[in-house]
């Protein structure tokens, strides 16, 4: 797998590089074809939570907004990794009251806030992290919708034989054009199944989130559903403060972004471009995938230097290391392949 990639970002200290992370990146166009990509567009490896508005895409595209008066709010938590922020609990509960299904039903397990502020107030208040707290209950109240929809039992949802995952797996196949040699089949963190896909299907994927035209009429209309609410709700995508997709769907540019588990994250623009983000080593200290995503978002003119001194200014080009006492030790900086022009 190190082999399908190349130095994305450093860390210094001292003035010399101390570590590199390595990773991919494919960045396709409105033609399907690869217009830029860093190491191996085609390297197989798993989109994680990236993946998630294209998972929602066969309970929106199969009537579920009608048939459970679903809003954009709603279809946006469900698309997202949300911080556990009492807005996000709030959404969630509201989806599940909507299909008639108790908390109990959420298989992805009890997680606490990735909201440090959230988790900090449930200490505060003496209270203890419920299953509405994870990251993925709106994805997992999404699944249990489609299992509504379907008439299916809400019982054992998660399994890979189950109708609304075998509606979601033959969703992604058609949207993205992969067979089943091109589809890796695991388990998520939050116990739903998880695929592994090539980095240019996945460019692909959300190319046609950003541009829902360019996808077949079958998928159009879901497609459009789905983005229109991530870029019109992106502190339910993500939270409302520290979350790189949320505030590059803040900026107004008209892009569709979603952050992934282990190092991925994807980028979809209105001109029909998407981007396909892969850290090698999963960015285990969250220091890498930052800096690279905007930094490519940059590289491709899709914002520019005013919004990384600004709203993205957290996040690139050039992050401080400091030690426990506060000194300035080194920095978080692209590596040459995200500075060419």
């Amino acid at each position: 797998m190190w082999a399908a990639g190349v130095p994305l970002v450093e860390t210094t200290r001292g003035g010399c590089v101390e570590s590199v992370h390595y990773g991919a990146i494919a960045v396709v166009d409105a033609q399907r074809g690869v217009k830029w990509s860093v190491g191996h567009a085609s390297l197989m490896t798993f989109p994680r939570s990236s993946l998630k508005p294209l998972q929602l895409l066969a309970l929106v595209a199969g009537g579920g907004i009608e048939r459970f008066g679903l809003q954009p709010d709603e279809l946006a938590v469900m698309a997202g990794s949300h911080g556990g922020e009492p807005m996000h609990v709030d959404r969630v509960l509201g989806i599940l009251q909507k299909i008639d299904a108790p908390p109990s039903a959420l298989a992805c397990g009890v997680g606490t806030p990735l909201d440090s502020a959230a988790a900090a107030e449930l200490m505060r208040a003496g209270s203890a992290a419920t299953v509405l707290h994870n990251n993925c209950s709106g994805k997992h109240a999404g699944m249990l919708a489609l299992a509504r929809l379907l008439e299916a039992p809400l019982e054992r949802y998660i399994d890979p034989d189950h109708p609304a995952q075998i509606a979601i797996r033959e969703c992604l196949m058609d949207l993205l054009q992969v067979d089943a040699a091109e589809l890796g089949v695991g388990i998520d963190g939050c116990s739903a199944p998880a695929y592994a896909l090539p980095l240019r299907k996945m460019a692909r994927g959300f190319a046609m989130l950003g541009d829902p035209p360019a996808a077949s009429e079958r998928w159009r209309a879901g497609l459009e559903a789905i983005g229109s609410a991530m870029r019109r709700h992106p502190e339910l995508v993500g939270g409302s403060h520290g979350r790189v997709d949320t505030e590059l769907m803040r900026l107004g540019r008209g892009l569709v972004a979603k952050s992934g588990a282990e190092g991925y994250f994807c980028v979809g623009r209105a001109d029909g471009s998407g981007l396909a983000l892969k850290i090698l080593d999963g960015d285990p200290g969250a220091r890498a995938r930052g800096v690279a995503t905007v930094m490519a978002v940059r590289r491709m003119d899709w914002i520019d230097d005013t919004d990384l001194a600004g709203r993205l200014s957290a996040f690139g080009p050039r992050q401080p290391i400091r030690n426990l006492a506060g000194r300035h030790t080194g920095e978080v900086r692209p590596a040459a392949a995200l500075l060419g022009g």
